[in-house]
């Protein structure tokens, strides 16, 4: 699959344009989506009972469609259905999808960091400094790691200086409000102080879906586990969704 994130100053310039391939994205994760909604409805229909209805001691119910979400009552074996169902998003499926999971990543080890210092140049998150802070303090790892090492640009402009291509790529993609930051650490590229980064920098990226600066190595695995991601991601989302509707 092509590298959808790919913004055309690597050494081959990229043959369509960052909103098109945005665009392209887009339809693949439609086409996921149902790959991963038929693939959840086949297990679950393994649970389904065949023809209950014969043998089923409530009289006139007038239940007419009869899928994993229809309203069942108390005694019908449909709605054993339901519990069995739950049960297996809960146990065995979560379990497939955190082993998936663990399968994307472990392919992460078979590349290495390109040492373009993008990703210490332009860090970016969904929340604010005082945000971030405030979740360190009340425990969130991730947050307590991301201020011990960036620290936040004094405005826009300074961040889309850092790295032009990639401010505007974000610009392009991320709906949501965004704040840019940068680590003082940054030396000529490389950490001024590696033995002692935080678990936030030794395991960049962290997730397969996140943007990635065009210059970054890491590009090549995104790529190679792009469509087991989103996959992955579709599957999260429904069964999410299928435990909201039956819980």
């Amino acid at each position: 699959m092509e590298n959808f994130f790919n913004t055309g100053d690597t050494n081959k310039p990229s043959e369509t344009p960052l909103i098109n391939q945005y665009d392209d994205l887009r339809d693949n994760y439609k086409q996921i989506f149902l790959e991963a909604a038929n693939s959840i409805r086949s297990e679950i229909a393994k649970f389904k009972p065949e023809n209950p209805c014969t043998l089923c001691s409530v009289n006139n119910c007038k239940i007419e469609k009869k899928d994993i979400f229809t309203i069942f009552p108390s005694g019908c074996a449909y709605k054993d259905w339901q519990a069995k169902t739950l049960t297996f998003l809960n146990g065995e499926y979560k379990q497939k999808l955190k082993n998936s999971y663990k399968m994307i990543m472990d392919k992460k080890c078979n590349y290495e960091c390109s040492k373009c210092g993008d990703c210490c140049r332009l860090a970016v998150s969904e929340y604010s400094y005082e945000q971030l802070k405030q979740r360190a303090f009340r425990g969130d790892k991730y947050s307590k790691d991301f201020v011990s090492v960036f620290v936040p640009y004094k405005s826009e402009e300074d961040a889309k200086k850092a790295n032009p291509k990639y401010f505007e790529m974000l610009g392009e993609l991320v709906e949501d409000r965004t704040y840019y930051y940068y680590c003082p650490r940054l030396q000529n590229n490389l950490c001024s102080d590696y033995e002692h980064r935080p678990d936030i920098c030794k395991d960049f990226p962290h997730n397969p879906l996140k943007l990635l600066p065009s210059r970054c190595s890491f590009n090549e695995w995104k790529n190679e586990v792009s469509h087991q991601s989103m996959l992955l991601k579709a599957k999260t989302d429904i069964i999410e969704f299928y435990k909201q509707r039956l819980g």
